[in-house]
């Protein structure tokens, strides 16, 4: 890690080799860590949800297809 200076701002620090201004709140960075967590999760858990559905979609269209085909062999036999 870079060495640090403190700025007027005591929230703030500037890294001396890259000039950039950190902050310097750790509750907003665990407070960010863990929003991310949770929205990895939520995003994680809406993929599930998605691939489920495309898979009782393809079941429901191999039962429609499966109606249409009984439907057409009874009328032959009729």
């Amino acid at each position: 890690m870079g060495r640090h200076l403190q700025t007027d701002d005591p929230r703030f620090v500037r890294d001396v080799d890259s000039k950039a201004l950190l902050s310097t709140d750790y509750n907003a960075l665990q407070q960010h860590r863990q929003q991310r967590i949770y929205f990895e999760t939520q995003q994680r858990d809406i993929n599930i949800m998605k691939t489920q559905i495309e898979s009782l979609t393809k079941v429901t269209e191999e039962i429609i297809e499966m109606k249409t085909l009984l439907k057409q062999v009874i009328v032959e036999k009729n």
